[in-house]
């Protein structure tokens, strides 16, 4: 709800600049503008960027605005629970049917580990270094897009200074020098906008998903040692409990 709103209050805003005293968005697009700062931010950072990571940062910022995290936790929370009942009362064997019904990747990898008997410290250092990977597959997108921000500007200005050597190679025609200078302009104003309205929004919330992420594996990881160990319940349900507060936010 909260990125539609923002969206809804941009654009409500840019139109009110735009239509105020019957000013029309005419004059506010330019098509060699657009396509400059269309192709040329994300072409440059190609440079020391794959495609692989253009493909993860949008595939997280869907994650990011459609999945559920709260619900994700509830669920996590849940089986963690049941196995930990199952496994004091039948036995490790209990833990295949909540490993088949277990939504998250990393619980499903974290039961299996438990389930083929592997050792404490074996199990903590895999789910570890699973989560650590995570982690810096969310990193790397979300810096990918904070530096396509600090790029739009920058590429905003060379297409303005393109137009302005244009517009003044050509002076014998005074009456044109407002019109290019507006045009040259508005490379500048879509470099800014996309790098501040687009961009910066989207290493933000990446960024934001990292830590909730975090906090929903690192959940994961507490709970299969607890299980692998086969600790008591009440130690259980405090770290759910402890958990679960902080995921309250997590939307």
């Amino acid at each position: 709800m909260s990125p539609l709103l923002g969206l809804a209050g941009i654009m409500g805003s840019l139109y009110f600049v735009f239509t105020y005293e019957g000013g029309g968005f005419t004059g506010y697009f330019d098509l060699p503008s657009a396509v400059l700062l269309g192709i040329a931010p994300p072409s440059i950072m190609l440079l020391s960027h794959s495609v692989s990571d253009f493909i993860t940062g949008i595939n997280l910022l869907i994650g990011a605005l459609f999945i559920n995290l709260r619900k994700q936790q509830i669920e996590v929370i849940t089986t963690l629970t049941n196995a930990s009942k199952a496994v004091r009362s039948d036995g490790l064997g209990a833990l295949i049917n909540y490993q088949k019904q277990a939504k998250s990747d990393l619980l499903k990898d974290g039961l299996s580990l438990i389930v083929n008997d592997f050792k404490p410290e074996e199990i903590r250092h895999n789910l570890t270094a699973r989560i650590n990977t995570k982690q810096s597959q969310m990193a790397l997108s979300a810096n990918l897009f904070e530096n396509m921000s600090k790029v739009c500007p920058g590429v905003g200005m060379i297409g303005t200074l393109l137009g302005l050597i244009t517009m003044l190679s050509n002076m014998k025609d005074p009456s044109t020098i407002g019109a290019g200078m507006a045009l040259a302009m508005i490379t500048t104003l879509y470099g800014i906008a996309l790098g501040t309205i687009l961009y910066a929004p989207i290493s933000e919330k990446i960024q934001l998903q990292a830590e909730r992420v975090l906090e929903i594996d690192l959940l994961v990881l507490e709970g299969v040692m607890n299980i692998k160990g086969k600790k008591s319940s009440v130690h259980l349900k405090d770290i759910l409990k402890t958990y679960g507060k902080s995921g309250k936010k997590a939307t």
